[in-house]
């Protein structure tokens, strides 16, 4: 166990992680963690990385959402006015 002191950062407060602990549980840079208070204890993990795919993406969309409006078909079937290359 390490002691470490809490400094002001802006309006909240931090303190840093060591290096030691950093290293053993593989935290790296910017990388996104959850952090809760659980019976007095400030407890830190990594967060889960949820990967999605397509297909799973689309099925949870509503297709009635999706529709294109007459302005979208207008605008999908206009010419190109400028230099757009298609």
């Amino acid at each position: 166990m390490m002691q470490m002191t809490i400094k002001k950062w802006g309006n909240s407060l931090a303190t840093r992680i060591p290096k030691a602990v950093v290293d053993s549980i593989g935290l790296h840079l910017n990388q996104q963690v959850e952090i809760e208070a659980v019976n007095g204890k400030i407890i830190i993990t990594p967060a889960k990385i949820i990967e999605y795919n397509l297909e799973e993406l689309l099925r949870q969309c509503n297709p009635e959402s999706m529709a294109l409006t007459r302005e979208d078909q207008e605008w999908i079937n206009s010419p190109p006015l400028g230099k757009e290359v298609w």
